[in-house]
């Protein structure tokens, strides 16, 4: 039987000074950890999602390594403590999509394993500390996954996953954790000014400004969706002063890396043209109507690709996303700790009457303490880095970012309301009917970049 200690208080947090923003926590090891660094059979675990995603990844003590299991239900990770401890705090620093149900386990001789705290209905995306009444007198901590968090299924394979930790820290009753909240840097001095600016009246596309991107080539399937990104004037154009990205339908016509893909779209995005840190980003836009039409104006870290850091730590901003309703859209910010469906984000609704198939202006200010989102120039979302990193994670929005344009469908976000799964995740065959009839398609009229200094 797990034995209860008499209950002691759990030392406090450092609370962010006024001004000030919080830096990622600084703790000393914890006990997991340091038993890990004793000795790495420490930590072990029913399986992994590959050997970049390790059990060892969530005992590194610095919160950016991350462990994922197996794409099951039933997956756990365990640490041996090294002796028997009272266990006053765990602390599961999690990636928001990846968990859901799961219990948390104790055992002093490594085989009788008790419950101490079970979560049945969480919805992840901050890092969660766990203090408990009576500390938990034992040897061996374990997390085992009930049921992973998922979006409508059945999920492609593109969409799978299993229990993701960046950390899982055990605190005894002398452990400590406290935070630092260093100053804000400034923010730039002057007026903005504009400092990219395309409003798409040449006869072609300025590939000076633009990249096209193409599945396959620059980026591979993502969140389940239906499209290849193409580069051809059927889905990437400029007409009558607008920015065109057109969906087409055409089955098994298109192969991009390796696949056969029924469906073809257009991406646009200016890295490698223009990568660029803080400003004022705005487009006026048009967008398609119907289940599982998913435009999207957005910025991505431009270290995305580096092996080392890549997504979410490269930090993404959702200036607007629409999964094919008329009455809303969508903002977010997703970074380690409040990604996918944990993301920061809010839905904005038009006012008046308003459809997203008529032009809005969609707009991010940003800036080195937060982000600030409008739709035509109405305030919709207002995130300072202080409340992010005192409640969900790291801020990652203090080095170059990205635009990027383009007109998904079908996949994660759209099936997560339409509860479509046939013909196609998310797009169901009324959308494929429309597709095929031709028309459907994003309008972008202009994109400015406003910076300061």
């Amino acid at each position: 039987m797990l034995t209860a200690a008499p209950a002691l208080t759990a030392p406090a947090s450092a609370a962010p000074a006024p001004g000030a923003a919080a830096a990622a926590a600084t703790w000393d090891t914890g006990r997991a950890a340091a038993a890990y660094a004793a000795d790495p059979t420490a930590v072990t675990a029913s399986g992994s999602e590959n050997a970049d995603t390790a059990p060892a990844r969530a005992f590194h003590g610095n919160g950016t390594t991350r462990r994922s299991s197996d794409f099951a239900d039933n997956a756990w990770i365990r640490v041996d403590l090294g002796s028997t401890i009272r266990v006053h705090r765990v602390v599961l620093d999690r990636e928001a999509v990846r968990r859901k149900r799961y219990v948390l386990e104790a055992t002093r001789n490594g085989t009788d394993w008790t419950p101490f705290h079970t979560e049945t209905a969480g919805t992840g995306g901050s890092v969660t500390v766990h203090t408990y009444p009576q500390e938990v007198t034992t040897r061996h901590v374990r997390m085992r996954g009930k049921e992973r968090r998922s979006f409508h299924n059945p999920a492609p394979s593109t969409a799978r996953f299993g229990y993701s930790l960046y950390e899982f820290q055990v605190w005894d009753t002398g452990g400590s954790a406290t935070a630092a909240y260093p100053a804000l840097p400034g923010d730039r001095p002057g007026t903005y000014r504009t400092t990219f600016f395309d409003d798409f009246t040449t006869l072609s596309l300025d590939r000076s400004k633009w990249r096209v991107v193409r599945t396959g080539t620059e980026r591979g399937p993502v969140n389940g969706e239906s499209q290849a990104y193409v580069d051809s004037t059927d889905t990437v154009r400029q007409e009558n002063g607008t920015l065109v990205l057109e969906a087409k339908h055409c089955k098994g016509c298109t192969r991009a890396g390796g696949t056969a893909y029924d469906f073809t779209s257009g991406r646009i995005d200016t890295h490698t043209r223009f990568d660029f840190t803080y400003g004022r980003v705005s487009a006026r836009m048009k967008l398609p109507v119907g289940d599982g039409f998913w435009p999207a104006f957005w910025l991505l870290g431009s270290d995305v690709d580096d092996p080392s850091v890549g997504w979410p730590s490269s930090g993404e901003t959702d200036i607007m996303e629409n999964v094919g309703y008329a009455d809303w859209t969508s903002t977010g910010l997703h970074g380690p700790g409040y990604s996918a469906d944990g993301n920061i984000g809010e839905r904005q609704t038009y006012p008046g009457g308003g459809r997203a198939d008529q032009w809005h202006t969609y707009a991010v200010e940003w800036t080195p303490t937060g982000m600030r989102f409008f739709i035509d120039d109405r305030p919709v979302q207002e995130t300072t880095r202080n409340k992010l990193e005192s409640t969900r994670g790291q801020w990652v929005y203090d080095h170059h970012q990205y635009v990027i344009l383009n007109l998904a469908l079908g996949g994660a976000y759209p099936a997560g309301w339409n509860k479509v799964t046939t013909p196609y995740w998310g797009l169901p065959q009324s959308s494929v009917d429309r597709i095929a009839a031709g028309g459907v398609r994003a309008e972008v009229d202009w994109v400015r970049v406003e910076q300061k200094g």
